[in-house]
């Protein structure tokens, strides 16, 4: 699949309908356009992606923009809508449209309905900039001989498997299925990619990281063997990631958000700060008809 660096991949049509039965309400405004999934009478930019929000022309102005939510407001009011959510994509992706989207949102009545914290490391020649204990932690994975390496999707039960013991033991919710997963593996081969650390033939930590443009890489599953956890094999995962982006070319590796609807985790802030992330916004936006 090949795409502009501006074009993000849960905007593309392709992810947008990959489920047919669900109804998807498009918007297009001279240069501005945006999806949304309808779920009863509200409108969300776009339900089961981490993000939607407005795919923009550089040239875009505040007032054009103002015309597109002027014409979701009218359709809202006339088709019973009573709520129009938009979730958008961590600023720094385009700080220029996340600014300019963020000014007509307010002006045009909507709301701020919560501030996620997302955590980006910059990748640069040089190596991660992880802490000293992070270092020592790297360290010992080279004296144990753990491998990195980019896996083939017939591995994905068993990365699969790492993930949900990891998350269930934190007690994060685990919001996709194997199967839905693997049909996402299907339809982009070339965006979904499945990374792992091994101990010999053994699994040990795994990662699904998404493709979102040529040059943003999103980390959006990891997880690791419990019983391996004093060897943090995690670390060594995300540094062979962060390998992987220099080598590809990718400018910026997204590792998530640490909060909940706007709530702060901050072990898990904590742990993300410790690979020299820097934070970006995500904000969602609500209008209530």
């Amino acid at each position: 699949m090949v795409r502009s660096p501006a074009s993000l991949i849960f905007h593309l049509p392709k992810f947008v309908f990959r489920n047919p039965d669900k109804p998807i309400i498009f918007f297009e405004d001279r240069a501005a356009q945006i999806y949304f999934s309808r779920i009863g009478n509200e409108l969300i930019s776009i339900d089961n992606a981490p993000f939607g929000s407005f795919m923009i022309n550089d040239e875009l102005t505040k007032d054009d923009l103002s015309s597109c939510l002027k014409k979701i407001t009218l359709w809202s009011q006339a088709n019973g809508i009573t709520s129009v959510v938009i979730r958008s994509f961590p600023e720094i992706y385009n700080s220029k449209n996340s600014a300019l989207t963020k000014q007509a949102l307010l002006a045009s009545g909507f709301d701020i309905l919560c501030e996620d914290v997302a955590q980006i490391v910059n990748i640069t020649e040089s190596g991660l900039n992880v802490n000293t204990h992070k270092k020592r932690r790297l360290r010992k994975a080279q004296t144990m001989d753990f491998s990195f390496r980019e896996l083939q999707p017939d591995l994905l039960k068993d990365g699969y498997a790492l993930i949900v013991e990891t998350r269930q033991k934190k007690g994060y919710p685990v919001t996709m299925s194997l199967e839905g997963l693997q049909r996402m593996f299907d339809l982009f081969p070339d965006d979904y990619l499945l990374f792992g650390v091994l101990d010999k033939n053994q699994l040990i930590a795994a990662s699904v990281c998404i493709k979102i443009n040529p040059e943003i890489l999103y980390c959006f599953y990891i997880g690791d063997d419990l019983e391996y956890r004093p060897y943090s094999p995690v670390t060594s995962l995300v540094n062979g990631i962060y390998d992987f982006c220099k080598d590809h070319h990718f400018k910026i590796l997204d590792l998530g958000i640490s909060t909940e609807k706007g709530k702060l985790n901050k072990g898990l802030y904590t742990f993300k700060k410790s690979f020299g992330s820097v934070d970006s916004y995500k904000l969602t936006f609500l209008k209530q008809l």
